[in-house]
């Protein structure tokens, strides 16, 4: 990754130990959802900041925690997950982009709600999946995306993207429009850097992890 973003860890399926701990190391900060704490010690990962409504969370465990001058961020509304609380916590203190895992995988109700948290939120995120990489991306910004050749990806609207500029790709777009369906899927990386940008609306990029999460060039 070219620039350093916060790391949301939520209780879903993680990519492999390697992956983790890279992204962990890259970090600002590190923040557990929740039950997701005590799993991220079990990985030997430092955190930062609990969050949540902490019904997922044995008591000892919580004041261990504390014990360790742990900065706690207790959120019990319900009218909203934990991850959702995460990225709305984030947004609060002014930042545009974070990285998450966890957030597939496990229970497909909380993987659709996440997903769908993800796509509502004005943040840049990078979900890690242990195959593939969730990124939902921000208008306005101009991305350089690097690829293998021949790597497939595909590009969803949430529900609808204008001003699309693609190159570098089987399918090239120019001032076009993607509204929420199927007519992103399976597009191919023509060219070792994708050049990506839209102006209006929300816009997902679903591809193959190959390594943690390549870096992107913003101009």
């Amino acid at each position: 990754m070219a620039d350093v973003r916060d790391l949301l860890v939520a209780c879903g399926t993680w990519p492999s130990p390697e992956v983790v701990r890279l992204l962990a190391g890259q970090a600002g900060q590190v923040i557990a959802l929740d039950g997701a704490l005590v799993r991220c010690e079990d990985h030997n990962l430092q955190v930062d900041v609990l969050l949540g409504d902490m019904d997922s969370i044995k008591p000892e465990a919580l004041a261990d925690f504390l014990g360790r001058d742990g900065k706690v961020v207790e959120r019990p509304e319900q009218d909203a997950n934990d991850l959702s609380k995460g990225l709305a916590y984030l947004e609060a203190l002014g930042a545009d982009a974070c990285t998450v895992l966890g957030a597939t995988g496990g229970d497909p109700q909380q993987e659709w709600a996440n997903l769908l948290s993800c796509a509502a939120s004005s943040l840049e995120i990078t979900c890690i999946a242990p195959s593939h990489v969730y990124r939902f991306l921000r208008p306005g910004v101009n991305y350089s995306i690097e690829f293998q050749k021949g790597a497939e990806f595909s590009l969803f609207a949430l529900p609808e993207a204008t001003g699309m500029q693609l190159k570098g790709a089987s399918f090239p777009l120019k001032d076009d429009r993607l509204e929420m369906g199927s007519r992103g899927l399976h597009n191919v990386a023509v060219e070792r850097v994708v050049h990506l940008s839209y102006s209006k609306g929300r816009l997902m990029l679903m591809k193959p992890l190959t390594a943690p999460e390549e870096g992107t060039s913003e101009a």
